[in-house]
Order: structure tokens, then sequence, then C-alpha cells
């Protein structure tokens, strides 16, 4: 998208249009990678595929570098979850965890990119603070200038990815609960730090800062709700907290282009107070799944798996 407003040298008016259709781009390709996909083995075997779900099997084990396992597959558990089977125990408190992380994570990450234009600007500030990212053309609109255009597209390039890696790495070291409370405390800070006025290069290192936090705190929620449910209720589950999600997405980006008409710091102090009830709702998180296997799978670590009447180790 940067490249495209950048490059096209387009008057507004059309130039939006190439930036849609270049937006549509992705979504083309991801159409086109669905029907490479392969459906799961446990798809295959409840609707008595069992040779397509073997086939899948032994490209797994084969790309692992693994001998595949002789026998027949068996699904022990053909549950099916619905959207009330989410909210019963034991997953109750969990639940409304991992879905309050979920509305408040999407409502300041989105809501903080919709703001990016007026904090690099630093617009509530003095003019010795602004860091001179955009100006005024000659139609009167706020545009990005060269230095506002290379400063987004790195923090859209690299910054992203770079929270998306250390939330993962984090993940594993430390376990997801310290991640959350690493990358949760350390954004509300940071965010509380914007509403300070600072030199220009503080405000660059505050907004990189801020960017790598929201950006491992959304990897670390995407690793443990999966990780909290079971099998058979896992597609559902995280489609209930995709869908709370693109909620706290969309309240984020309409309050904060509501609270932008009056001062950029009402819309920073609403990001606080979000990310603040991120933090009470992890202290009070008590499961860890690092190092947990899938819960329908084995129940242990000693626990051998089982194909039709013969038993394999784990190893």
């Amino acid at each position: 998208a940067v490249v495209s407003t950048q490059s096209t040298g387009m008057e507004f008016d059309s130039g939006w249009r190439y930036l849609t259709l270049l937006a549509a781009v992705p979504i083309l390709v991801m159409l086109v990678l669905t029907h490479l996909m392969e459906e799961s083995p446990r798809y295959f075997v409840i609707n008595n595929r069992q040779e397509e779900a073997e086939r899948v099997l032994g490209k797994i084990f084969k790309q692992n570098g693994r001998e595949p396992l002789q026998g027949t597959v068996l699904v022990v558990d053909e549950r099916s979850a619905n959207f009330a089977d989410v909210w019963l125990k034991p997953y109750t408190a969990g639940s409304i965890q991992i879905s309050i992380l979920f509305l408040c994570n999407s409502f300041v990450y989105f809501g903080f990119y919709m703001l990016f234009p007026d904090i690099m600007s630093n617009n509530y500030c003095s003019t010795d603070t602004y860091l001179k990212v955009t100006h005024v053309d000659s139609s009167g609109c706020t545009v990005y200038t060269d230095d506002g255009y290379v400063f987004l597209a790195l923090s859209t390039l690299i910054l992203f990815p770079t929270g998306k890696l250390v939330g993962t790495y984090l993940s594993e070291i430390v376990g997801r609960r310290e991640t959350f409370c690493i990358s949760i405390f350390g954004g509300t800070l940071v965010t509380i730090s914007l509403a300070v006025c600072l030199s220009p290069y503080l405000t660059y290192v505050q907004l990189i800062f801020a960017d790598i936090l929201y950006s491992t705190y959304n990897e670390v929620l995407w690793i443990y709700g999966p990780e909290f449910y079971p099998t058979y209720m896992r597609g559902t589950a995280v489609g209930v907290h995709n869908g709370l999600a693109k909620l706290g997405a969309g309240l984020g980006c309409f309050l904060t282009t509501y609270l932008d008409e009056y001062d950029v710091r009402y819309s920073i102090y609403c990001y606080v107070a979000v990310l603040l009830v991120s933090c009470v709702t992890v202290v009070f998180m008590k499961k860890e799944t690092r190092g947990q296997h899938l819960q329908d799978t084995r129940e242990n670590e000693n626990t051998p798996l089982r194909c039709e009447n013969q038993f394999y180790g784990t190893d």
C-alpha cells in the first residue's frame, strides 16, 4: 500500500482505486493457494476417506524425515463443538479471558495504526517536536513526506514481522503467560510515554517499540488461544475469538477517528485503559500451555500412540 500510494503519483480521486486493486492481489493469491492445501487426516477419517487420510499422514511423515507408522488411523473423539460449548466448564474462565485479550489487542493494534499519522506529526506538542513526516499539498490535504513514507514502510515491512518473531521466541523460552506480561506491560508503558512531548528522535523510538510490542502481544495470543482447546473444539473456539477480534478492531478504529477530532492524546489514554484491562486479565490467567501436548492426542508424555490394536512408542 505504501509503495502504491507513493509511486502512482495519482490524484486522490483515482489513486485510491490502484491502492484497492493492489490490496486485492494477496486475496487472489490466497484463493489459489487454498486449493493446494490438504485437508486434515482427522477430517478424512471422520468422512470415511481412509486412503486419503493415510496419504496425507504419509506426506507429513516424509516431510519430517520420519518413518510412517503402520496400522489404521482411528479418530477416538468424533464430537463436534458449537458456540455454546466454548463457554462451558472447564473452559469458561479461559474462554472469557482469551476473548477479552482478543478484543483488547485488536482494539489497540488497529486503532494505533489509524492514529499513526497524527502521532508521527506529534500535533499536540510544539513545532520543535514535529517529525516532519507530513505536509499539506496543493489541494489542502495532509499527506506523507518522503521521510514519512520511508518510516511507514519500515514499520510495516520490518517491525511487524519482528514482533511476530519476538513473540514466537519468547513464548518458547519463557512461556506464554510471561510473554503476555512482557508485551502488554511494556506496551502500556510505551503508550503512556507517547502522550509526553519529547524530541522527534525519541518519538521514532517510541513508535518502533510500540509496534513491536503490540505485534508480540498479537502473536502470543494466536499461539495460546488454539493451544487452550482440544481439537474437536479448537476450530469453533478460534472462529469465535477471531470474530471478537474483528469487533475490537472496528471499535478501535471508530473511537480513534472520533477522539482524534478533539485531541490525539484522548486516543492514547483510551489505548492505555484497554491495555490495563489486558494486564488485569493476564494476572488471573492460570493455565500455561508451553510444552503441552494436544489434549486429545496424549494425556501425558508417557502415553503411547494407538493405531488399531497396536501400540507404538512416542519416539
